[in-house]
């Protein structure tokens, strides 16, 4: 059998690590990363090699060389342009004339490979995919097999609420070479993405084979250090450079540990490194080759690469530092620091927990780091990006550095020439973060249309009506917290993908800077606020409103939304009492009771939301104000089909089904729902549309908000939320869909598990908060809430079954 390896990456989550080095030759206690892929193939007899290299091939090249060295025979294969983990292996595929295993460059184990093959073998497979559980399996492929080890379900890279088990796609596969022909030649395949979809979709043989022993994937600078910490406490079986001189203690050939050096296992010590007298190597200390350790300064649970000098005096707690640095005397440089190639540390610096310092710096004499030094200034604080938005203390954790580097990290993948929308509340710190937004926008060469105090419905409708690539609304709340949300060409909330490629492009300073005159334009334009309302108001009867002049209760935080919304309910002929300010949902319910007006309406900061008071003080439920918004949808929206969450309750299935429309489910986000719907202008997300088709749809019903519910479909629906960490998530999916093998279970965001007796229960993990949200509807309320509390209790018990297992 032949072996592959894929040694392509360019490992940005390590930098600066590998700002001039690829990934697989990262060290390891002195040996690149991919010196370990190269041992355990031989080990298991695989000597025939094939490299795939794409990212500074020729720093692996020179040091592989045609593997004679190592004991095996390496051929190279280079990619150009980047084709993915299977359009790399591809253009080994005359190479691969017989059955082959690949394997990662830059990951650490210690599998049975041969293991893995006889199980390839025996299923007489096409693929094998090494599985492995792991805590947090956010950025791999998730697998689920069934009781013949066949896959039957795989995800790449799941959301939280797409996590259905913790069992992960370890990047080590046994192939059979008939797979070459699931992959296009010349053309970016990925294995994850495209090919095993496509071999799963066919059922063409793919199998888990679960794989015991110890894997990393050594993806970002935690893990890093952590792989150093595992081969140190022997947790990995591989072989370690140098002599062991005492329990934990691994020196190489001439170094030199001078009297009165305290050294403390484990510890690693690499070729012609000096320990001076009184330096002190704390547990979990690596120092590489041809470096020095000056008399009394401390290294402590840190990585120190080859040709590093440390002076007198100074000390080291849980840094990594790169090759060539050199650091003076009394200076500190505190846990999960990094600090890159060839940088001149001077004396009595202090560089602070997580700081990162690009290669080739020099930091003055009495400098203190509390910043990221990339390029040549300090100031590299990433805005506060959680999903489409930013979030942040108003001038404290939101200044005017952060938006402009945000929105220049946003608009540098937009086209030049392109317009780009704002908007936001009447505070005076919002137009100032809206100018700093603005003027980095221009600087990339788009132009800005502010629309300045608006909505974010408004600028959805603006957007995806109007040739604009993106869109930000900045808002203070109450709270003096700053929100900006950023949105894409369609109206969109951002996705995932975009918001990951403006974190990097912040964290890396890449953004694109246009020449001085092609800066772009800034104009300021009301129209579209105007357009807006006018087309709300077209879609309905104001003459009819007008006639009936409803008398409503408006309720709002937010002064400009509420204003908003105030304004354009008097346009359309209803008369309006406002109340701004902060208000208990009791207060306002008890509020309407002593009122004269027919419907309660307490609006959303942002003039997406909306919850509905009736006259005597009811405030519609969620599943209610659902069931408003579909029979609204099913009267107004001339569609075939209608878009509801996922835990909307089976009595709206049946009744969009007597209207003849086909039922769309999704999951319960404004970006998803809108996708799935086709439109940015839904009920559930734009207060005013919301609002001027209920008073339609009263007005011509004429009867009350209480009588209208009364019609509707309704059921019991029950909700609570259990605590559970983000790391923890993968572990209850896996353990949760494990017990109900014989349940009817659908996956889509979470688990919704159907129940024989009727009703299900609907498990899905939130995106952002460190909870499960648990759903169940029933006939009768009580069974729903008996359906939630089991659930509830499963995931009790999971959790605390986890938490009374010993960490090693």
């Amino acid at each position: 059998m032949k072996g592959v390896i894929m040694a392509g990456g360019k490992g940005t989550r390590l930098r600066p690590l590998t700002c001039q080095l690829p990934k697989p030759m990262v060290p390891l206690l002195q040996k690149p990363v991919m010196q370990y892929s190269i041992e355990l193939l031989k080990q298991h007899g695989i000597t025939e090699i094939a490299v795939t290299v794409h990212y500074l091939p020729d720093e692996i090249r020179d040091y592989f060389g045609d593997g004679q060295e190592f004991g095996v025979h390496l051929t190279y294969f280079e990619e150009t342009e980047p084709l993915g983990t299977a359009g790399s292996v591809k253009q080994a595929e005359a190479f691969l004339d017989e059955p082959f295993i690949v394997v990662s460059g830059d990951a650490l184990t210690d599998f049975d490979l041969q293991a893995g093959i006889d199980f390839h073998e025996e299923k007489d497979a096409l693929v094998s995919i090494f599985m492995k559980q792991v805590p947090c399996p956010l950025e791999f492929g998730v697998i689920m097999t069934n009781q013949d080890d066949e896959i039957v379900r795989f995800l790449e890279k799941p959301s939280l609420s797409e996590v259905f088990s913790d069992t992960v796609n370890t990047g080590i596969y046994v192939m059979d070479p008939s797979i070459f022909t699931y992959i296009e030649a010349d053309k970016p395949v990925d294995f994850s993405k495209d090919v095993f979809p496509k071999v799963l979709e066919e059922k063409a043989g793919i199998y888990g084979y679960a794989a015991k022993g110890y894997w990393s994937d050594i993806g970002n600078l935690d893990q890093y250090r952590q792989a150093h910490m595992d081969l140190l406490n022997r947790d990995v079986r591989a072989t370690i450079a140098g002599s062991e001189i005492q329990p934990g203690v691994w020196v190489n050939e001439f170094a030199t540990i001078e009297e009165g050096a305290d050294i403390q296992g484990p510890a690693f010590i690499g070729t012609h490194s000096t320990i001076r007298s009184h330096a002190k190597l704390d547990e979990y200390s690596v120092v590489g080759r041809d470096s020095i350790i000056s008399d009394f300064a401390t290294i402590k649970r840190s990585v120190v690469w080859d040709g590093v000098y440390v002076g007198s005096k100074t000390e080291l707690n849980g840094a990594t530092v790169c090759d060539g640095v050199t650091i003076g005397s009394k200076t500190a440089v505190y846990e999960q620091a990094v600090i890159g190639r060839q940088c001149h540390i001077a004396d009595e610096v202090n560089i602070q927990p997580g700081m990162k310092i690009w290669p080739n710096k020099r930091i003055q004499e009495g400098s203190v780091i509390s910043q990221s030094v990339i390029w040549n200034d300090q100031d590299t604080t990433q805005p506060l990006l959680a999903g489409h938005r930013a979030v942040g203390v108003a001038n404290v954790e939101i200044t005017p550095e952060h938006i402009s580097r945000l929105g220049a990290g946003f608009a540098s993948d937009l086209a030049v020439g392109g317009r780009f929308l704002v908007a936001g509340d009447d505070q005076p710190f919002t137009r100032l973060l809206k100018l700093s937004l603005a003027q980095s926008v221009q600087a990339t060469g788009m132009n800005i249309v502010d629309i300045e105090k608006s909505t974010i419905p408004i600028m959805r409708k603006t957007i995806a009506d109007h040739d604009f690539l993106g869109g930000a609304h900045i808002r203070v709340g109450h709270d003096q917290r700053v929100v900006i949300e950023l949105m894409d060409a369609d109206g969109l909330p951002i996705s995932t993908l975009t918001q990951k490629e403006i974190d990097k492009t912040v964290t890396f300073n890449t953004y694109r800077r246009v020449a001085f005159d092609q800066v772009g334009e800034y104009e300021v334009n009301n129209q579209f606020n105007a357009d807006y309302i006018r087309h709300v108001y077209n879609q309905v009867d104001q003459v009819l409103i007008e006639s009936q002049r409803p008398h409503l209760s408006l309720f709002g935080l937010e002064k400009t939304t509420t204003a908003f919304l105030a304004d354009a309910l008097k346009g359309l002929g209803c008369q309006v009492v406002v109340s701004t300010g902060h208000y208990e949902i009791d207060e306002i319910s008890l509020a309407m009771t002593l009122s004269n007006t027919e419907l309660g309406i307490i609006i959303g900061e942002t003039g997406e939301f909306l919850t509905l008071v009736t006259a005597d003080g009811h405030i519609l439920t969620d599943e209610e104000k659902l069931a408003l918004f579909v029979d609204m949808h099913l009267t107004f929206i001339d569609k075939d089909q209608v878009t509801i969450p996922l835990y909307g309750g089976n009595s709206l299935e049946a009744y969009i089904a007597k209207h003849d429309k086909k039922v769309i489910r999704t999951k319960a986000s404004a970006r998803e729902m809108m996708i799935a719907a086709q439109s940015v202008q839904l009920y559930c997300y734009d207060a005013f549309y919301a609002c001027a088709h209920l008073i339609q749809t009263l007005s011509v019903r004429d009867e009350s908000l209480q009588s209208y519910l009364s019609h509707l479909p309704n059921e019991s629906l029950f909700k609570q939320e259990v605590p559970c960490q983000t790391e923890q998530k993968g572990m209850v999916m896996r353990a949760l869909m494990e017990s109900l093998k014989e349940e009817q279970v659908e996956l889509i965001e979470g688990m919704k598990v159907s129940h024989p007796e009727g009703g299900w229960t609907y498990i899905v993990p939130d995106q952002n908060e460190p909870v499960f949200t648990i759903y169940a509807q029933a006939d009768e309320p009580e069974m729903a809430r008996v359906h939630a509390n089991y659930y509830t209790d499963q995931i009790h018990q999971l959790l605390t079954r986890t938490s009374t297992v010993p960490s090693m």
